[in-house]
């Protein structure tokens, strides 16, 4: 995603605000291995197969991303945009990344230096997912490989279950974020498939993964890629779907981006994510996008990586990407 800042004058970036930008690399490269390993991996940390699995979903999720900034960025810099380097978000659950930024420093010369620009992150990060999908689907697992065990009481449960049993509204707001698991059944969570990925299954595997089939690491680092290329290219204001639709179609687009964000709060009734991804633009002021020139009109070429960014979201977006469920739970393990 690209904010614009202040104008300037296009430089290269000072040594430290490299710096900077290695050092949240790195922290966001750490926090994705840590949490993927400490969550998604099943049983932590605790052996060579573990820390292998979180080193090649860390290695392949952040090489997406990368590609992802380097896209804009690169882009950017041949339109003559002064930009900053990307900044990576680390975030120490989900994923472990809430993504990057990149700061515009400057206004867009034309049309098609927006268009461009807006669209080369997702183009690029979705080439890297899509082969990450392919080389990480075949080792996926069936649905019995899924390791079941009965919920555990949250850290903050004794002093939260008093609050909630008080307020009725507040307990209907929980259950709604988070669905009570009914006794003798375990948590899980089922993600859907992105177009992309039902196509390179039926090609690689004969059949679409199985929504319950444990995706290998690199096939995760894959599905987390396609998802954040679906919600960036969401035509909403500093979001690259925004700076894509602008360029377009230049006027009307504060009017064109406040519909659709209350259209994104609207849409946490399909999916709670939705509710957080457009509170977060609506208080970040990120739904207002760029004021590109109207003239000289957008080229072919221009047009032509529209139609493709439009066939990249239509492969990767995910109306309601996560749902939590649950199936019954395995018996304890008998003791002597």
């Amino acid at each position: 995603m690209a904010e614009v800042g202040e104008a300037a004058a296009p430089s290269g970036p000072a040594a430290s605000e490299l710096r900077w930008s290695v050092g949240l690399f790195v922290a966001t490269s750490v926090s994705v291995f840590l949490t993927y390993g400490g969550f998604w991996g099943g049983e932590g940390l605790d052996d060579r197969e573990a820390v292998l699995g979180a080193a090649a979903f860390a290695v392949t999720l952040m090489g997406i991303l990368l590609a992802h900034e380097l896209g804009h960025y690169v882009v950017a810099r041949r339109h003559g945009f002064a930009l900053s380097l990307p900044q990576f978000i680390p975030f120490p659950a989900a994923f472990g990344t809430f993504g990057a930024i990149i700061e515009l420093r400057s206004e867009p010369r034309d049309r098609d230096g927006l268009l461009e620009m807006g669209a080369a992150g997702p183009l690029a990060g979705a080439l890297c997912s899509f082969v990450a999908l392919a080389v990480g689907l075949p080792s996926t697992r069936p649905p019995e490989a899924l390791q079941l065990s009965p919920p555990e009481p949250s850290l903050w449960e004794p002093w939260l279950t008093p609050i909630l049993a008080a307020s009725p509204r507040l307990q209907a707001l929980s259950d709604w974020l988070s669905p009570p698991v009914p006794d003798g059944e375990a948590p899980v969570l089922i993600f859907a498939n992105p177009l992309i990925m039902d196509l390179l299954g039926g090609l690689l595997l004969g059949a679409p993964p199985d929504r319950l089939a444990v995706l290998s690491p690199v096939a995760m680092a894959g599905w987390v890629g396609c998802l954040l290329t679906g919600i960036n290219l969401v035509p909403i204001g500093q979001l690259d779907g925004g700076h894509i639709l602008t360029a377009l179609w230049p006027s009307g687009e504060r009017r064109r981006s406040s519909l659709l964000v209350g259209l994104a709060l609207l849409g946490g009734i399909l999916w709670s994510g939705w509710l957080f991804w457009g509170l977060l633009l609506a208080l970040t002021g990120a739904w207002r996008g760029i004021s590109p020139p109207q003239t000289p009109p957008l080229s072919t070429r221009a047009k032509v990586i529209a139609a493709l960014a439009a066939l990249v979201f239509f492969l990767t977006f995910m109306p309601r990407p996560v749902e939590m469920d649950s199936l019954p739970a395995p018996p304890p393990a008998e003791t002597r």
